[in-house]
């Protein structure tokens, strides 16, 4: 999804946020320690993106350049099927 939208813009892009659990939001300042939020993308857009994610309440983590968002969108494949061995 991530090359697709920057296909269409031609900007900077990044991909964040996807594995974030949106019903987890109100719940970050319970944490004993800030959690991270991982992202990958283009340069231009690490400002911007960090400072979304420390607003939200997470310490931004890079995963470096934008070819490494279409694994960061698999990895939610993951956390699904984890989630559902442990029910």
């Amino acid at each position: 999804m991530a090359e697709f939208l920057k296909s269409k813009t031609g900007g900077p892009t990044a991909k964040a946020f996807n594995v974030n659990f949106a019903s987890q939001l109100p719940r970050l300042g319970e944490a004993r320690v800030r959690p991270s939020s991982m992202w990958c993308g283009d340069d231009e857009a690490r400002e911007v993106v960090e400072q979304l994610n420390r607003d939200v309440g997470y310490d931004p983590s890079t995963r470096p350049h934008f070819s490494n968002a279409h694994l960061q969108e698999s990895i939610i494949d993951v956390i699904f099927a984890i989630s559902e061995v442990t029910r």
